[in-house]
């Protein structure tokens, strides 16, 4: 794993990239980027461990399916929010980055940010060599440990493993690759951050 050449690649593609040695520089960091103003977060593990919810909620509205319901209202509020933060499931050296998502919510407000900055909070243990190896990490490593914990019945949930099944609550159903900036996205900042975080 090459830290600067992927932070060099990211910056070739438009992303701002920014460094950090453990998840509390992050939060700290977000924090202090975000005020007062409106905020939706994606389903993500990472940013849960961050802790940055509460401290959000002081002075932005923020919209969370995971603390509000899984709701019309609330998935809608996280997608028109002039603030987006989510996490990857995988990120190349070359600079790509990779989601996969079960509902689609997270990847389609990722895909159309209009006139939205977005914050990708990513731990360098998910840095993979290229984009083929990147996106098998999200499917043969991400995918499996956080699929499980939705409801539904999968062949993952039993074995841990991705069969590339047709179960109708499949919950890898859209892989995205961010191969550069949206156009219509203000900015797009990318936390990398040395803990594991998420899956």
């Amino acid at each position: 794993m090459d830290i600067e050449k992927t932070m060099r690649n990211l910056k070739g593609r438009g992303f701002v990239p920014q460094h950090f040695a453990t998840k509390e520089e992050a939060a700290d960091y977000l924090c202090s980027q975000i005020e007062n103003t409106t905020v939706g977060i994606g389903g993500s593990k990472t940013v849960e461990a961050l802790g940055v919810y509460d401290r959000l909620t002081q002075n932005n509205q923020v919209f969370w399916h995971w603390t509000m319901g899984a709701t019309k209202e609330v998935y809608d509020g996280a997608a028109a929010a002039e603030v987006y933060l989510s996490s990857a499931n995988a990120m190349a050296e070359t600079g790509e980055i990779v989601n996969i998502d079960g509902k689609g919510n997270r990847v389609a407000a990722l895909s159309y940010p209009d006139n939205t900055r977005v914050f990708l909070i990513v731990s360098t243990n998910k840095i993979c060599p290229d984009l083929t190896s990147a996106m098998e990490r999200a499917r043969k490593v991400a995918a499996p440990l956080n699929v499980p914990k939705l409801p539904g019945d999968r062949p993952c949930n039993t074995t841990g493993q991705c069969f590339d099944c047709r179960s109708p609550q499949r919950g890898c159903a859209v892989m995205q690759i961010m191969m550069f900036k949206p156009m219509t996205a203000k900015r797009v900042e990318v936390l990398l951050v040395d803990e594991k975080l998420g899956f």
